[in-house]
């Protein structure tokens, strides 16, 4: 483990408790689903739909405190990578949109070839408003080239991205009026979206709605 990584790692550690503990005063925070988790091994992908700014924060707190878990790492958007400059030392890795599979991947392809763990939200963005993105085709990419098992990670939460980065008002927190159900999936492989590993820009594309169905399944 490099220096980064090992900073990466410090820092996530040190943050667990102290966001755990924010997250049930001011949320009624869930988690279900911690067998499937188990079941993925030490190193694997999450694929997670986005519903607000709070969400990598929930999927860090989801996972029990466990140093094989630790670090995640995560594909931040290229605002937020380029703004936010210490998100490159809380595990995130610059998403690199408008360029090629290959080299926006490379990244995360080789975290994963370290035994690693991945975040990755299929949609790219925050669903506002209940209106569904559609996925993008990096996660199978992603997950051809690694072949490792990806496991759904579904919130349901009242939390509107929309509204601000908070995902509602100071009052709405305080009264504790918000709520977060982080549900585990089924592991898997990509090659079981689409009964074969996807390999042309339209498998890809057809293999991550595949990945995005298994998140909407997950209970």
């Amino acid at each position: 483990m490099n220096i980064r990584g090992f900073f990466i790692k410090i820092i996530q550690l040190s943050a667990y408790w102290p966001l755990l503990f924010l997250f049930r005063i001011f949320f009624n925070f869930k988690v279900k689903g911690i067998d499937n988790l188990e079941k993925a091994g030490t190193s694997f992908i999450l694929a997670v739909n986005h519903v607000s700014y709070l969400d990598p924060v929930s999927v860090y707190i989801a996972i029990p405190f466990r140093l094989k878990y630790i670090p995640l790492f995560y594909m931040a958007s290229d605002y937020f990578y380029r703004v936010l400059f210490f998100y490159r030392f809380i595990g995130g890795i610059r998403a690199r949109m408008g360029r090629d599979l290959e080299l926006s991947s490379r990244p995360l392809i080789e975290k994963l070839d370290q035994g690693e763990r991945v975040v990755i939200f299929p949609e790219g963005g925050i669903n506002r408003g209940g209106l569904k993105r559609r996925p993008h085709r990096g996660i199978s990419y992603v997950a051809a080239k690694s072949n490792k098992l990806i496991l759904p990670l579904k919130i349901e939460s009242n939390l509107d991205g929309a509204v601000s980065v908070l995902g509602g008002s100071i009052i709405d927190l305080l009264t504790g009026k918000h709520w977060i159900k982080m549900i585990f999936g089924k592991p898997f492989k990509i090659d079981e979206t689409i009964g074969k590993m996807p390999e042309s820009l339209s498998e890809l594309r057809k293999a991550s709605e595949g990945v995005f169905k298994r998140i909407e399944m997950a209970k």
